[in-house]
């Protein structure tokens, strides 16, 4: 994850990111909103900051994260929040798909690592899980 002494832009744009999936699927839900507050504040942001980035995302400066770590922790974040309402919707997995795409990411290993999020719904993930898949793509 970013840290919070990030660029301002990055965190926000972080953010932003976790907020366009939670609104991919057309459904608000409570554990979405405190995941995603849960992570700005771990970027030193705030509820309001967060309720700003929502409602006017045009005044933005959008920072894709710079480092492959921070785009694998963002695709992390992404992926437990797809699951985190309970379901999986297509509109989701195909954000997934577009972002970590962006990210620099195959789309195979993408694919495997939102089979496991949604064999896992309602579950803890075995330790190991996701960073078997991980490793077995890079270099």
């Amino acid at each position: 994850m970013l840290k919070p002494n990030s660029d301002l832009d990055a965190r926000k744009s972080y953010i932003a990111v976790l907020l366009m999936l939670a609104e991919a699927d057309d459904k608000d839900h409570a554990n979405e909103e405190r995941f995603i507050n849960d992570v700005a504040d771990r970027l030193d942001l705030t509820p309001e900051d967060v309720n700003e980035i929502d409602k006017h995302p045009e005044n933005l400066v959008f920072s894709f994260p710079k480092t492959e770590v921070e785009r694998m922790n963002l695709l992390y974040h992404l992926l437990f929040l797809m699951k985190i309402d309970g379901s999986v919707d297509p509109k989701e997995k195909e954000l997934c798909h577009e972002l970590g795409f962006r990210f620099g990411f195959r789309a195979e290993m993408v694919d495997e690592l939102i089979v496991v999020m949604e064999n896992h719904i309602g579950q803890i993930i075995p330790p190991g899980t996701l960073l078997n898949i991980i490793k077995k793509y890079m270099n």
